[in-house]
């Protein structure tokens, strides 16, 4: 019996061993499917890692390759990134390769390919991206540009508009304008009553005596002067929330000196030197309504003359040494006049003379047009489109002067009068009329429809009576090698503000005199144009008002009319001496299940 009873208990424990065999196995076997599964996902991770790796060093060479050359368009763009492939930190087998392509929607495709154990474990990563296009500044980017110098005592208003909205209304004005200088140590003088609605940069000195506001900031490479004489202005309507009894709306930011001497300043004062207050005055008033930090920040020594206690920030005054800490005020642009290429702003980005020089004939007869209406239009519809002068019927020559004196302008053009077309633009074909110089004595010039070019190897003279009307849907651009005058009284000036639909200012001249005083105009019309002469003076009398753009050597403002930045001149191109560089715009990613091969079954043969 007692052997019957040991041989059952052998029999149990063999029964429990085996069964606790078969739960170990199992665990060994579950821990080596989790520990598989484990060393794939590790695997798999890696492979993401390396290939989001791989489109960031893609990334990071497109925009090292836009910041070498803002000018590439996305085709250029893809060449000069080129592929970016390498390894990662965690093993010679850990891989990306990654490239660059442009998808039907005009995006960039940067597809990403991660590997791992020799392509044990891959990831694909596609990320795409919008590219914008960098954008040339255009010529007439700024309301007055001053290369030499600007100097404005005008008592109109200096403000902006958009001409793609409307002609100028001063009820819907902007306060956009910018007034600034090219060349190194460049000063702009304000003494009008010119209520500036925008800012000044100079790259030399700020002279500030006027009697009206300036609601923007004013910044100045060497010393900014202010010295606003008035306590109300006089203009009737400042944009929101800007006081009438103020002297600068914005910042006083210079690289240099600031003294100031009277008036309001809402923003705050920075100069890297000397802070001067020479007068105590009661309207030297410092707001700082920004809470723009320190209300002063000065790097060389703060002078002042009986300092008034509103002359302090939470009753600590500015001669403490909180307030004297270099504010390390960024330096306006400039042009060296002894280094051209140097830099990237520049007078002159399109070289005028250059320009002028290849259009001009020098055999051209010089015109003079008196008494009646000289009109410019198209003829008839051919394969290209020509315009020419359709002119006279009597006609007189003055003698040992080479001129024409048209009396009435009728009729086809007389075969004794050559005239020299050629090509200046070539994307339209349009063709230019050259002449000598261009005189209108008592005579009216019309622009009948379509683009109009005068290429003029002379002056350009408006006299006496003389009218200038350009129809609207055209434009009149002006090329001239010698001094533009215009005389132009109330009515005599008429067109449509902005740009015709080709993408041409209305009115347009450009100068590549390099005399004093080459561009003088005295403006009782009102008056739009986009003037570009930076080798010469540019006056402008602005009694009627002018609006456009002006690009001077110096430019000399005056007159009640005001003067008005048109900012859709803005979409005129030509270099105006820097460039928006190209801009990438992240939109979205994705993983791919890389594609395998597929195999051919082996068929056997019979």
């Amino acid at each position: 019996m007692n052997n019957k009873q040991q041989g059952f208990t052998l029999i149990t424990v063999l029964i429990l061993t085996s069964m606790a065999s078969i739960v170990v196995l199992n665990s060994l076997r579950e821990n080596i499917v989790q520990e598989r599964m484990s060393g794939n996902f590790q695997k798999k991770m890696n492979s993401r890692l390396l290939a989001e790796k791989g489109v960031f060093e893609e990334a990071r060479l497109m925009q090292q390759a836009l910041n070498n050359n803002g000018e590439l368009d996305i085709d250029g763009l893809i060449a000069a990134a080129g592929n970016a492939s390498g390894r990662g930190l965690i093993g010679i087998d850990a891989t990306y390769d990654a490239s660059i392509s442009k998808n039907l929607a005009g995006e960039l495709e940067i597809a990403s390919l991660g590997q791992r154990y020799s392509g044990d474990a891959q990831s694909n990563l596609v990320a795409r991206f919008g590219f914008k296009p960098g954008k040339a500044e255009s010529l007439f980017q700024n309301a007055i540009v001053g290369c030499e110098g600007v100097s404005l005592s005008a008592s109109g208003r200096i403000d902006s508009f958009d001409s793609s909205k409307g002609d100028y209304d001063p009820s819907k004005a902007e306060a956009g304008a910018v007034i600034g200088t090219v060349y190194k140590d460049k000063d702009v003088t304000l003494s009008g009553a010119s209520a500036i609605w925008g800012s000044v940069h100079a790259t030399g000195s700020i002279i500030f005596s006027g009697s009206s506001p300036i609601t923007g900031t004013l910044r100045a490479n060497n010393h900014i002067i202010i010295d606003s004489n008035f306590t109300v202005s006089t203009d009737p309507v400042l944009p929101d929330g800007f006081p009438l009894d103020t002297a600068v709306g914005g910042d006083v930011l210079s690289a240099g000196h600031v003294t100031w001497k009277q008036g309001k300043v809402l923003g705050v004062i920075r100069a890297n030197k000397d802070f001067i207050i020479p007068n105590n005055s009661a309207t030297t008033i410092l707001v700082n309504r920004n809470n723009d930090g320190l209300d002063v920040m000065y790097g060389g020594t703060f002078t002042a003359k009986n300092l008034a206690s509103q002359l302090e920030q939470d009753g600590i005054p500015y001669s403490d040494l909180r307030y004297n800490v270099n504010p390390n005020v960024e330096l306006v642009p400039s042009q060296d006049p002894t280094n051209f290429e140097g830099g990237k702003v520049k007078c002159d980005p399109i070289d005028v003379t250059k320009l002028v020089t290849a259009l001009v004939d020098p055999a051209a007869e010089k015109i003079i047009v008196k008494h009646g209406n000289s009109v410019l239009v198209p003829s008839k519809p051919e394969t290209r489109v020509i315009y020419e002068l359709t002119p006279e019927i009597a006609q007189s020559k003055i003698e040992n002067q080479g001129s024409y004196v048209w009396e009435n302008w009728l009729g086809a053009r007389p075969a004794t009068i050559t005239y020299a077309l050629a090509t200046i633009d070539k994307e339209v074909d349009v063709k230019v009329l050259k002449m000598g110089s261009l005189s209108l004595n008592n005579g009216n010039l019309k622009v009948a429809g379509g683009d109009v070019t005068l290429v003029v190897n002379g002056d350009f003279k408006m006299e006496g009576s003389s009218e200038i009307h350009i129809a609207e849907g055209s434009s009149l651009t002006l090329y001239v090698t010698g001094k533009v005058k215009m005389k132009a009284s109330p009515g005599s000036i008429t067109m449509k503000h902005g740009l015709t639909a080709t993408g041409k200012p209305v009115f347009s001249v450009y100068s590549s005199n390099e005399q004093n005083n080459g561009i003088d105009i005295d403006a009782d019309a009102n008056l739009y144009a986009a003037i570009y002469a930076p080798k010469t003076d540019v006056k402008v009398v602005a009694n009627g008002g002018f609006s456009g753009s002006i690009r001077g050597k110096t430019v000399t403002a005056s007159g009640k009319g005001g003067i008005h930045h048109d900012v859709n001149l803005t979409n005129v191109g030509g270099g105006g001496g820097g460039k928006t560089a190209g801009e990438l715009i992240f939109l979205g990613w994705s993983y791919k299940t890389p594609q395998k091969a597929v195999v051919d079954p082996i068929i056997p043969t019979p």
